[in-house]
């Protein structure tokens, strides 16, 4: 009897294990539903000064939609002598609140181009603060939907890895005035990996922004249901979850360690700046510390919440700002 009953929490417990892995699997091999940032996100770009494009390469995955913004000051030198932008977001009754307020006296235009890529689950929209932020520094901004995700024709999301190419066929795409340089890329979450695969393929990268950069897919998947669904989390295995992100990336041919950004960063030799939480554990900021060097710089926003860190606010900006004036 006890034999049979032991049998029977084996099978069972297997039977789990195996599911949830499928359930993962079949979860990260489909479009995500995109999380926009607001309900008007169209009539919110349109008014951050965000155009709506198109770029096709069948080759490399089809179509893909972006944003392309120009300089505040450029636009209307008058209108634009101020950039106020508030957010607020909460998950699991925490809420964090950023505030940025620039004026144009204190911020001297820049030049240059930033290309700026979302994280997993979001799309083009939700980088409209950010591009809002670089577009009152003085930059020109793309902001492209990845593999996926939002107006991108693809089915399968690329984890960052297989975004590169196109990515990089529309930055060569367009002309010197709509992508003067230096050249930067930023990227938010998943966002990150993609920015750093983009970077590692090109020589014309003056510099790369990180903001809460995510561990490797399948430690940062584990750790995003831990937050989002704290509940479920419990009855799904951390090695059951790991085993479902392998397959899926498997399925694309994609290893883990592509989206490991601790093997990849020390293989380029851009100047790379690290905005990190004490508080976020799919990218947290100990996990960045030994990479910390003349080349990497690593900046804390303590106690904020993963997804807050696509948003910019005072204290982060004058770490920004500071880094891009040393480029």
């Amino acid at each position: 009897m006890k034999r049979t009953s032991l049998l029977g929490l084996v099978l069972a417990c297997s039977a789990l294990l195996t599911g949830c892995a499928n359930y993962i699997e079949y979860e990260l091999s489909k479009r995500p539903q995109g999380t926009n940032w607001n309900a008007e996100s169209e009539a919110g770009m349109r008014t951050l000064q965000l155009n709506k494009r198109e770029f096709c390469l069948p080759y490399l995955g089809g179509c893909t939609g972006y944003y392309f913004g120009k300089p505040y000051h450029l636009l209307d030198s008058e209108k634009f002598q101020r950039l106020t932008l508030d957010a607020e977001l909460e998950v699991n009754d925490k809420l964090d609140h950023s505030r940025l307020d620039l004026s144009r006296d204190a911020t001297p235009p820049k030049s240059g181009t930033v290309v700026l890529l979302h994280g997993y689950g979001g799309d083009k929209s939700t980088m409209g603060y950010l591009a809002a932020y670089y577009m009152f520094l003085g930059y020109h901004v793309i902001v492209p939907d990845l593999l996926g995700h939002g107006d991108s024709s693809a089915d399968q999301v690329g984890f960052g890895v297989h975004d590169a190419p196109l990515i990089n066929a529309l930055i060569d795409s367009l002309p010197q005035r709509e992508a003067p340089r230096p050249l930067y890329l930023a990227g938010v979450s998943m966002g990150a990996v993609a920015a750093t695969q983009v970077t590692r393929a090109r020589d014309d990268v003056r510099g790369l922004m990180l903001f809460a950069p995510m561990r490797p897919m399948d430690q940062a998947t584990t750790a995003m249901i831990e937050l989002l669904y704290p509940n479920l989390s419990k009855l799904m295995p951390a090695d059951s979850i790991r085993e479902g992100v392998v397959q899926a990336m498997r399925r694309q041919d994609i290893a883990v360690a592509a989206t490991d950004l601790m093997q990849l960063l020390p293989k380029i030799t851009v100047p790379t700046l690290i905005v990190a939480s004490d508080k976020d554990s799919i990218a947290p900021y100990e996990h960045y510390l030994p990479l910390e060097s003349d080349q990497v710089t690593l900046i804390m926003a303590p106690g904020r919440h993963h997804m807050s860190l696509g948003v910019m606010d005072n204290e982060r900006h004058a770490h920004i700002n500071a880094w891009l004036n040393a480029r």
